[in-house]
């Protein structure tokens, strides 16, 4: 039987769930081109697909598929464990292979049931792989080279608080992104990649350098806290409720994110180096590990080695307790090693007649975010410090606080008690807070007029219309004490505040409302399509009659081996109600009628379809 025809029979024998688990690890996806499960099967038998498949292929995979296209007929297990056994230095590579040739199998590159059955085109690709440098099958054998078994001492305390540093300063600044990305988007360029403006923004708040903003941000996005919308990275809400968060529980979501991300393989691999050293040594193992692999393996691995290390699960080239912990599950101690070395936070702060504030340590998340409504973050650690200024003091305002409650959250935060510098400061800012009021337009007086900004203030009107910055809000004049613009309240009240004016928002009947200014958006992960209703056409293609079911079916194996020409057995029914098996190569189907060859008897034979019972392989 071609390959053709025994993968296509052992595809018929899985249930749906596996079949699709098959055509996803091969990308095969629903096809119109492929009518049933024999032009699936000739599908996965593509010289170029197979090919893919061995490159992700790891060692003891590759040796228990090397061994059987070694062997070449069908056989038993027995029979590849003994084959194994004598081209190796022990039973670990014998125990090794046997485990992964059931994935092997789960991705059509053989047939293992009773029998083993290898297929000539993966012997072909193996033997393709090992003119480019792919080890014989003795050499997978091999135990690895001493040195990639170095395993390390257990990580000390140092160690431990380089990579405690890391988790605090790389969770740190994910915050301080997603904060930048809350007031405005950063914006992607159609060839990949963050424009520079944005790039130096992002790098100023984290205080990162600029090629750290994108890893970080991919983080982010890992983590679905931030999102790629409409070529503009924005904040998710789940981005914004992860700033609520104390410190250990954000970096706890960030690490599960990296952890539940990581492919099989690549999972598997860096557990198996949890003991060991990573950097050099993690590539040599890599490319031992997977001895057909390509440059995008070394890609993903390194990807996934600069995330840990951002997340400070690797200091030094080794895993930290906490890596070892997450990769080995246990994501509840990991959290407590990294608690364990994170700065505490506090929950008051020294307030500076200068109108500076230290935080001794890192703020409680839900006090910083409030103090950021009010105060400038001028430098950002495990002891930050922010600065009140007029035009904080007036956004705090417009986000719907007034004197009385900032003074009074101040004093509750403050271990120095309230500054009469910053007293006045707030008393001033409120007094002339709300000059300008922006309101949605609702009337018709103004054509094209979708907002107005009210004052009483004439003189600070003229000054709004020939602001450079506020020039394309399009202000113009609308009788007295009156501006309109083309834009909605929210924009024109954004520039306004952007452009450190005393603004206010209010509604058609000038309450006072708090306009937010976050860009949120959702995170957009395309699910795989589904393929039940593909596997249940390729199952329909070849489905037969109640009376002979298997008529379809067998008819397209019969077709499939007239165009290979390859040998196969037939069983035929016989008047009697016996059966016969004979080996024929197919020479054509037509009439209801097969042809072919009988070697053995070295005569052509017709049989009526109706009197074949089955099809089997013939034996080489």
């Amino acid at each position: 039987m071609t390959d053709a025809l025994l993968l296509a029979t052992h595809l018929r024998a899985l249930d749906d769930a596996a079949i699709e688990s098959l055509l996803r690890a091969r990308a095969v996806d629903d096809d119109p081109r492929l009518t049933d499960l024999f032009d699936v099967a000739e599908r996965l038998l593509e010289p170029a697909g197979i090919e893919q498949a061995l490159l992700r292929l790891d060692r003891p995979t590759l040796l228990a598929l090397s061994a059987a296209a070694d062997i070449g007929n069908e056989h038993s297990l027995d029979e590849l464990s003994s084959f194994i056994e004598a081209r190796s230095h022990g039973e670990h590579a014998v125990t090794a292979a046997v485990e992964r040739l059931a994935v092997a199998a789960a991705r059509g590159l053989i047939v293992a049931g009773e029998r083993i059955h290898p297929l000539e085109a993966v012997g072909d690709a193996l033997e393709a792989l090992r003119a480019d440098g792919l080890p014989s099958t003795a050499e997978l054998a091999e135990h690895p080279p001493t040195l990639l078994s170095v395993v390390d001492a257990e990580p000390s305390d140092a160690l431990d608080g380089l990579a405690g540093e890391r988790a605090f300063t790389t969770t740190a600044a994910v915050g301080e992104i997603l904060t930048s990305l809350l007031h405005a988007p950063a914006r992607e360029l159609g060839r990949g990649g963050l424009a520079l403006p944005d790039v130096k923004r992002l790098s100023a708040a984290t205080g990162h350098p600029l090629g750290e903003v994108e890893p970080l941000l991919a983080l982010a996005d890992g983590a679905e806290l931030a999102a790629l919308d409409d070529r503009s990275w924005k904040a998710t809400r789940a981005g914004a409720d992860w700033l609520d968060l104390s410190t250990i529980d954000r970096w706890r979501v960030l690490a599960g994110s990296w952890l539940a991300q990581l492919p099989p393989d690549i999972h598997a691999l860096l557990a198996s180096r949890a003991h060991a050293t990573w950097g050099e040594a993690l590539r040599a193992y890599v490319a031992w590990w997977f001895p057909a692999h390509d440059s995008t393996l070394d890609r993903r691995v390194d990807a996934a080695a600069e995330r840990a290390a951002l997340l400070g699960l690797v200091a030094r080239e080794s895993l930290s307790h906490a890596g070892r912990l997450l990769l080995e599950g246990d994501a509840d101690a990991a959290a407590e090693r990294v608690r364990a070395t994170l700065p505490s936070e506090v929950s008051q702060v020294y307030l500076q007649d200068d109108l500076t504030i230290i935080s001794p340590g890192p703020l409680l998340p839900r006090r910083d975010a409030r103090l950021r409504l009010m105060a400038d973050v001028e430098s950002r650690s495990q002891a930050s410090t922010y600065r009140f200024s007029r035009a904080s003091i007036d956004r705090a305002l417009g986000a719907g606080e007034d004197a009385a409650s900032i003074k009074a959250f101040l004093e509750d935060l403050s271990l120095t008690g309230m500054p009469q510098p910053l007293r006045y400061l707030i008393d001033d800012v409120a007094a002339h807070h709300g000059l300008l009021r922006v309101r949605a337009a609702h009337d018709d007086a103004v054509a094209g007029a979708r907002s107005s900004i009210r004052s009483i203030d004439d003189a600070l009107l003229d000054t709004l219309t020939v602001d450079q910055a506020l020039a394309p809000l399009g202000l113009r004049r609308a009788g007295e004490g009156r501006l309109v613009s083309r834009f909605p309240r929210e924009m024109v009240f954004g520039a306004l505040q952007d452009a450190r004016y005393p603004v206010s928002a209010e509604d058609e009947n000038g309450a006072l409302v708090n306009i937010t200014r976050h860009q949120l958006t959702e995170p957009h992960r395309t699910a795989a399509p589904s393929l039940t209703e593909f596997i249940a056409r390729l199952r329909a293609a070849t489905a037969g009659t109640p009376e002979r079911p298997d008529e379809a079916w067998l008819s397209r194996q019969l077709d499939v081996a007239v165009r290979k020409r390859r040998t196969v057995v037939v069983t035929v029914a016989m008047p009697n109600g016996s059966t016969q098996d004979l080996t024929l190569e197919p020479t054509g189907i037509g009439g209801g009628r097969l042809r072919g060859r009988d070697a053995a008897a070295d005569v052509e034979r017709t049989l009526p379809l109706s009197s074949i019972t089955a099809v089997r392989r013939a034996e080489r």
